[in-house]
């Protein structure tokens, strides 16, 4: 078994100290890990001791005033990082450990965290994560919103009371026992399959009984979030940049010349610090947009995928259909008065 204790100060994480039990580190070395599992250790403190953080910065779907997304990757690639939102985690397959604030945690199947606005973490997958086996993956359900989905008046209610205290005490991340976990994980994977004014309702339905349910912070009692929004400036700037021009032609070098970086360089900048091409960001903006012309406006399919900066139609209704599950024409069904 892996201990690692770290001390986050500043957004860094500053001291890992690591202790392997001769019983773990003979597994690994029985099935060819490179070095052993110490050289997989000492890499990783490497990584920790010398990783920045950065800001993350979440696009909404045009349709939604919130995101909830379905995970399937191989392992967790996405580093010590924050954003202004409050998050929820469902760990359905995968275990590791979860770095939030100043604690680390072992985390597995039926894990559910919620973490509050700007709180740093992140997930670590174990080492059989990095090995290529393809039974060995993650599976996962994250929802995402904002801090003014809740409004302070709203809070005030007596019908949003248990609201408020799940709100308040997320500063510190959350974490709740299997049965309440394993009945969040229903309503969420339910969220997946429904949208629109039902969707609405199960998440606030989910919100409500997480707040009633029993948890546990993360972060012990005395830690003290001291991040001041460093974020990243030069992926600031690289956002700000795309969301201007997404729907127009945007050549890589291009966004290579904003963040100051050649083209090979920017790509795996990108990557890292966001677990995501730049070209799937920039798809994803496109697709959010064409959501939003689909289903508040009257114009053709062709004129839309224009619009939205796809180079052709079937490229457009390709990709549509891989992000959304259904055809751009289907999705508009689906808000067609009745």
């Amino acid at each position: 078994m892996v201990l690692i204790i770290s001390k986050v100060f500043s957004g860094k994480i500053t001291s890992i100290f690591t202790v392997i039990s001769f019983r773990y580190t003979t597994f690994f070395k029985s099935r060819g890990a490179k070095n052993s599992i110490g050289y997989f250790i000492c890499k990783m403190q490497y990584y920790l001791c010398n990783m920045k953080i950065f800001k993350e910065v979440i696009n909404f779907p045009a349709d939604n005033s919130f995101l909830i997304k379905y995970d399937d990757f191989p392992h967790f690639t996405i580093p010590w990082h924050f954003h202004n939102e409050y998050e929820i985690v469902y760990i359905i397959k995968s275990f590791g450990k979860k770095f939030v604030g100043d604690a680390v945690e072992p985390f597995g199947p039926n894990d559910l965290s919620f973490y509050g606005s700007k709180l740093p973490h992140f997930y670590m997958s174990d080492p059989l994560f990095f090995r290529g086996d393809p039974n060995n993956k993650v599976n996962a359900i994250v929802l995402q919103f904002p801090t003014s989905y809740f409004p302070g008046l709203q809070l005030q209610r007596p019908e949003f009371g248990l609201v408020k205290k799940l709100l308040n005490s997320a500063g510190s991340g959350l974490t709740f026992p299997a049965q309440s976990a394993e009945a969040a994980g229903k309503i969420l994977q339910e969220m997946l399959k429904t949208s629109g004014m039902e969707r609405h309702l199960l998440f606030v339905k989910l919100i409500d009984f997480l707040g009633a349910s029993e948890f546990r912070p993360l972060a012990t009692p005395g830690y003290t979030n001291t991040l001041d929004e460093p974020g990243e400036p030069r992926m600031a700037k690289v956002y700000k940049w795309t969301i201007g021009n997404y729907n127009r032609k945007i050549l890589l070098k291009e966004a290579a010349s904003v963040a100051g970086m050649n083209v090979t360089a920017f790509c795996r900048y990108f990557r890292q610090k966001t677990g995501k091409t730049f070209a799937h960001f920039v798809n994803e903006l496109r697709i959010s947009y064409a959501c939003k012309l689909l289903r508040h406006g009257n114009q053709t399919i062709s004129y839309i995928c224009d619009e939205a900066g796809f180079n052709n139609l079937s490229n457009f209704n390709r990709q549509f259909k891989a992000a959304i599950m259904k055809s751009p024409s289907e999705y508009r069904e689906l808000f067609k008065e009745k």
